[in-house]
């Protein structure tokens, strides 16, 4: 197989099964989400738009204030609304109807009970620990695409036709939520919904093991990348 780039996702899907990640990443078929996967979906929107629209009062505070989600478009809030209940209830609403209303799934009052807790467990955890309304948010959601800069990271590939193929391997992704703990420490949220397993194995991800976890290793390297005046923490 050819490899130019790793995810945390395909490094993960690689060591679940071959075979899948050989379909999923070389041939491109992607398949359908599994339900709770989907309503995990539905919960990260929420804290990715109150991320946001933090980001946004927090660069340039106005009475009134807008941002444009890639999913749920145009959200418009203010200082004010946006601690409110109602207004995490109105983003939780857009979110849920986006991800259910074309999916194949079969949703009931149940699974919009869930977003609702889940959100809520989410924002009060803690004393709203990980509220990011409560946080200095550096980047939500950034993107990142970084070479490698390693001698075992050059690769080199024979194309069917003859050609080489040379370059160094690289790792993608995006980061949930980064935020400033102090003026030289950040610190990086991933929102999950889901049981602390690795899907591979099915044990328990421990403390211990978080400390090996391809995903922290892959993100701690990123992160060093994109901000290498910081030092990092991980929740």
């Amino acid at each position: 197989m050819i490899i130019t780039y790793m995810r945390s996702s395909s490094y993960n899907n690689y060591d679940y099964c071959q075979m899948q990640y050989f379909i999923t990443y070389v041939l491109g078929h992607r398949s359908i989400s599994g339900k709770k996967a989907q309503l995990g979906t539905v919960v990260h929107k929420v804290m990715e738009c109150l991320a946001s629209c933090t980001k946004r009062l927090q660069d340039d505070p106005q009475k009134s204030m807008y941002i444009k989600d890639d999913a749920l478009g145009k959200i418009n809030f203010t200082a004010k609304s946006l601690f409110t209940k109602t207004f995490v209830s109105k983003i939780l609403t857009r979110s849920y109807e986006h991800y259910t209303e074309n999916c194949t799934h079969k949703y009931t009052g149940a699974d919009i009970k869930f977003c609702r807790e889940a959100t809520d467990k989410g924002l009060s955890y803690n004393d709203g620990q990980f509220d990011p309304r409560k946080r200095t948010i550096v980047a939500a959601e950034p993107q990142f695409d970084i070479l490698i800069d390693e001698p075992w990271a050059k690769y080199k590939y024979k194309m069917p036709n003859g050609e080489m193929m040379k370059g160094q391997l690289a790792i993608k992704g995006t980061i949930d939520l980064v935020t400033r703990v102090s003026d030289e420490t950040i610190e990086v949220i991933d929102w999950k919904t889901g049981r602390r397993l690795n899907w591979a194995t099915g044990e328990e991800k421990t403390y211990e093991k978080l400390l090996d976890d391809p995903q922290l290793l892959l993100y701690n390297y990123a992160i060093s990348k994109l901000y290498p005046d910081y030092n990092l923490l991980y929740q």
